[in-house]
C-alpha cells in the first residue's frame, strides 16, 4: 500500500474533511482517506492511485491541492 500526501490550504472545518473525503474515496484503488484540518494535508492510502485522479477529485470537492 503506498501513502500519498497533498497539501490543501484551503481545508479548515469538518465540512470540508467530508467533501473531499466523499470525492477521494471514488478514485480507483483508494482505500482511506485522512484529512489533517490543523496541517491542512490529505493523506490518500491505496494501491495504483492516479495522482491525476486524486487531484481531480480534490478539485471537483471545491478545494485546490499545492503543487
Amino acid at each position: 500500500m503506498e501513502v500519498a500526501t497533498y497539501s490543501v490550504p484551503g481545508v479548515h472545518c469538518a465540512h470540508c474533511s467530508a467533501a473531499i473525503t466523499a470525492e477521494v474515496t471514488k478514485v480507483a484503488g483508494v482505500e482511506g482517506v485522512d484529512v489533517d484540518l490543523d496541517g491542512k494535508v490529505v493523506s490518500v492510502r491505496g494501491s495504483g492511485v492516479s495522482d491525476a485522479e486524486v487531484r481531480r477529485a480534490i478539485a471537483e470537492a471545491g478545494y485546490d491541492a499545492a503543487a
